[in-house]
């Protein structure tokens, strides 16, 4: 299962990116090329890789170029919690994946349906 980020939110950094570089290339303002060139590929990267994964008993935490930061073992629902904008490991108290801006609508939902499964301790 994974949760990943807003195809709106990725195609406009990817756009400001382009329209950065563009703006810079036609004015010779190179420190526009720059920020330009690192927006578009930060769209293409959060475009590919996913915020988090759930797969092999465990959370993983991801960066933008789809390393792996952090590792949560999770045997099923129950492993987890949803508090505000924010899924928690329950063992750990650790607050793991955003649910809120930038991350994909429909995949937080199934998330918080997945962990409302959960039966009740």
């Amino acid at each position: 299962m994974t949760l990943g980020y807003s195809k709106p939110f990725t195609i406009a950094a990817g756009v400001v990116g382009a329209l950065l570089v563009v703006l810079g290339l036609a004015t010779g303002d190179t420190l526009q090329i720059l920020p330009g060139a690192i927006l578009v590929l930060l769209g293409v990267l959060l475009t590919i890789n996913p915020v988090a994964t759930i797969e092999e008993g465990e959370l993983r935490m991801k960066n933008a170029f789809g390393m792996t930061l952090r590792r949560f073992p999770v045997a099923g629902p129950a492993d987890l919690r949803v508090e505000g904008k924010r899924v928690v490991h329950v063992a750990t108290g650790k607050k793991t994946a955003p649910l809120g801006f930038g991350i994909d609508a429909r995949q937080a939902e199934q998330w918080r349906q997945w962990i409302a499964s959960a039966p009740a301790a």
